[in-house]
């Protein structure tokens, strides 16, 4: 053996090595590590896609260190080289874990919320939920792992979907649903959950590339100018999710939005080619029209009155005011489009295809308001949140009893 290889300890580069073979041993530990009681427990199916690719990822990480010192072991007689290449091998391994247990460190924080006693129980009520919202009878659906949802800092939800990059590189293997802590506090408008749902479904239904094209013809069909054309087909990456949201939930997410999308009118009437979020002012005003195209005249309508009269176009900007008068003119022909058009990946059906609107008419929502108890059965949980809407706008509770009652449901909701 060399000098420069008998100057090299053996001892250090082992110990080097079962170090770092323990931390990526560690990354099979987040579920010990939470620790999370069955009360709060994320579901087995759940635990099965995260685990599944930390396991993943301490197999390769293992394998590779594994091999390098193999070959240190090997060419140790022979000098220096099978030394360095174990060293070298170490530093990228310890390099490449680092990204690992970023992947795992978000999962770490997201689960470590539910230690909160009550808040842990209503994020997995919150899980049943985007779990609903996405569940339909059509095979892309129906191989979507459950999402899981939880807090975050801020004004709106977010979604991380299942199977986009996630820190470090690594495929996100669920989808993660980030909402404000607010929500939680008025729970009648946790249809954002069901909005941001409908973003994995509009990638996993093929429609987010097909709804742009889609509204570009039915406006020209309309004769609108191009550049609302254009505007509706940056618009439908959240329009189509909005759209999701309200097929889920009817009057909650049309009620919901109003509340959610209180801004100053600085913001309220923003219109910029950077920005795929329809303004505010005609974001809500869409959710009213499909309302009264499926079901006439209600309570939108006042819903819409107020609306109008809060935020009169007459407040936007001078330069914005013409494309937002085209825009709202053009609600109705986007609305109809969207309901009517037949897509080629629903085998020739609408997406109202896919959903029972019967059973969130406001006027069956009024019958089950009319016992003492709250009636919720034969409705999914999504379609259940229609219900607290309309005790809401009725004022069947105080809003504190109200909030409590929906408390209570979402700690208890599941999936028939």
């Amino acid at each position: 053996m060399n000098k420069a290889a008998k100057s090299v300890s053996w001892h250090d580069l082992h110990r080097s090595y079962q170090a770092l073979r323990k931390r990526i041993h560690g990354l099979l530990g987040l579920r010990q590590m939470v620790g999370l009681p069955p009360q709060v427990d994320i579901s087995p199916a759940q635990w099965q896609s995260i685990e599944g690719r930390l396991k993943t990822m301490e197999q390769h990480l293992t394998g590779e260190l594994k091999q390098a010192a193999r070959t240190h072991l090997r060419d140790w007689e022979k000098g220096i080289k099978g030394a360095r290449y174990l060293q070298h091998q170490i530093g990228q391994s310890e390099v490449t874990l680092t990204q690992a247990y970023s992947f795992f460190d978000t999962f770490l924080d997201v689960l470590t919320q539910r230690h909160m006693p009550t808040v842990g129980r209503l994020l997995k009520g919150c899980d049943i939920l985007a779990l609903d919202a996405i569940r339909r009878k059509h095979p892309a659906l129906s191989v979507v792992e459950p999402p899981l949802v939880s807090l975050n800092r801020g004004f709106g939800a977010s979604i991380a979907r299942e199977g986009v990059k996630m820190p470090g590189g690594i495929t996100n293997p669920l989808g993660l649903i980030e909402i404000p802590y607010t929500r939680l506090l008025e729970k009648h408008n946790l249809t954002s959950i069901l909005h941001e749902a409908g973003h994995e479904v509009m990638v996993r239904l093929g429609l987010k590339a097909t709804l742009p094209t889609m509204v570009k013809a039915a406006l020209s069909r309309r004769g609108a100018s191009k550049e609302i054309q254009e505007y509706y087909a940056l618009w439908m990456s959240e329009i189509g999710p909005d759209f999701w949201a309200f097929l889920c939930s009817g009057i909650a997410a049309a009620g919901g939005i109003r509340e959610i999308l209180v801004l100053p009118p600085s913001m309220m009437y923003r219109v910029s080619w950077t920005d795929p979020h329809p303004p505010g002012w005609l974001r809500v005003l869409l959710n009213f029209e499909w309302c009264r195209q499926i079901w006439g005249a209600g309570i939108w309508d006042n819903w819409e009155r107020d609306w109008l009269a809060l935020y009169p176009l007459s407040l936007a900007p001078q330069e914005n005011q013409k494309i937002l008068e085209e825009a709202h003119q053009q609600l109705p022909s986007v609305a109809r489009a969207l309901m009517q058009t037949r897509f080629q990946t629903l085998s020739g059906k609408p997406l109202t295809g896919l959903f029972d609107l019967a059973s969130i008419h406001p006027e069956r929502l009024n019958q089950r308001l009319i016992t003492k108890s709250v009636d919720l059965k034969g409705l999914r949980p999504s379609a259940q949140l229609a219900v607290f809407r309309m005790m809401k706008e009725k004022q069947t509770l105080p809003p504190d009893a109200l909030d409590a009652l929906m408390g209570d449901w979402l700690m208890n909701i599941s999936i028939s």
